[in-house]
């Protein structure tokens, strides 16, 4: 009976220490992403996303509001994206089509 009490005594301090190690995991890894998503990363990683940079252009265009420029512009926009929907289906399909 001494010895079972041991055991579960020593498994307890084991899960003890396994759920602070867990928990300083936890703590670390809040601060990483913390530090990741501060206003100054976020700016250069819209910078650097091409589709962070689009979605800006097109909160700019949408601001413009209803003028002749803006009505160009979104022409333009969705010119652009039918142009990439096409050329990425036909990399697709002559992706596919190489393949035995």
């Amino acid at each position: 009976m001494k010895e079972s009490d041991e055991v579960l005594a020593l498994r307890k301090e084991l899960l003890v220490a396994r759920t602070a190690l867990c928990r300083l995991k936890v703590g670390r890894d809040v601060a990483r992403v913390r530090d990741m998503v501060s206003p100054g990363r976020m700016g250069a990683a819209l910078a650097g996303s091409g589709t962070g940079r689009e979605l800006a252009l097109g909160l700019l265009v949408s601001g413009l509001g209803s003028g002749r420029v803006a009505r160009m512009l979104a022409l333009a926009g969705r010119a652009l994206v039918i142009a990439r929907v096409a050329l990425a289906t036909y990399g697709f399909v002559r992706s596919t089509a190489r393949e035995p």
